[in-house]
């Protein structure tokens, strides 16, 4: 086994035990391990940036159109701009801050387009959609109804008690109230149930790493 080798293996458990440091302490040690990675991510990031971005854009065998050298200096320019918020002048940053909104409205708007798209749009369709009762009809309107009132419930719960219109007396206003407490512990059912897949990714992921630093240290696959 070679020196760099054994290197990398040292590097990689101790930059380990840092990390699993934090469920007992947040110690210096720990940001500082970190605060290496996120240096390591970033500067990878860059490298994969100038590798596939600005080298082939400026490239002088790349055939450039009007439209395209258009493009290229508004966003140098906006670049430009963008680059003023790491002065310390506040005159200075005030130009770059249209270019900042921009850059958060754009991606906002793609977020909200991908979760309309992949979340919500899908959510609505899904209590008209099921099909575990394929065999039995009535069940199978009954698992609609139930999924229809419990994302209703919960979309209840969300809504502020404000808006709304019924008598504090009324019976509606029970039912109203009863609907959004149901509302309450389905969300609070789905988000256990995250947390759980959540927790039990984490578990596999600390598996996984103790049986890799057991294969670099003991040479078993």
């Amino acid at each position: 086994m070679s020196l760099a080798t054994i290197a990398g293996i040292l590097l990689a458990s101790l930059l380990t035990l840092l990390i699993f440091s934090r469920a007992f302490l947040d110690t210096r040690a720990f940001q500082w391990s970190a605060y290496a990675l996120l240096g390591m991510a970033a500067g990878y990031l860059a490298a994969v940036i100038l590798q596939q971005v600005w080298l082939p854009a400026l490239s002088p065998r790349l055939q450039w159109h009007s439209a395209d050298i258009v493009a290229g200096l508004l966003a140098l320019f906006f670049t430009g701009l963008l680059g003023l918020r790491l002065t310390s002048r506040a005159d200075w940053q005030a130009w770059s801050t249209p270019v900042l909104g921009l850059l958060i409205g754009v991606g906002g708007a793609l977020m909200l387009g991908g979760a309309m798209r992949a979340v919500i749009l899908p959510q609505l369709a899904a209590p008209y959609t099921l099909n575990h009762f394929a065999g039995i009809p009535w069940l199978h309107i009954i698992s609609v109804l139930f999924a229809t009132f419990t994302t209703l419930g919960v979309l209840l719960y969300l809504l502020p008690e404000q808006t709304s219109s019924f008598k504090q007396d009324s019976w509606s206003r029970w039912l109203v109230d009863g609907w959004r407490l149901w509302g309450y512990w389905a969300l609070m059912l789905a988000l256990g149930a995250l947390t759980a897949s959540v927790a039990g990714a984490r578990i596999t992921l600390l598996v996984d790493r103790i049986r890799w630093l057991l294969a670099l240290w003991l040479g078993t696959s």
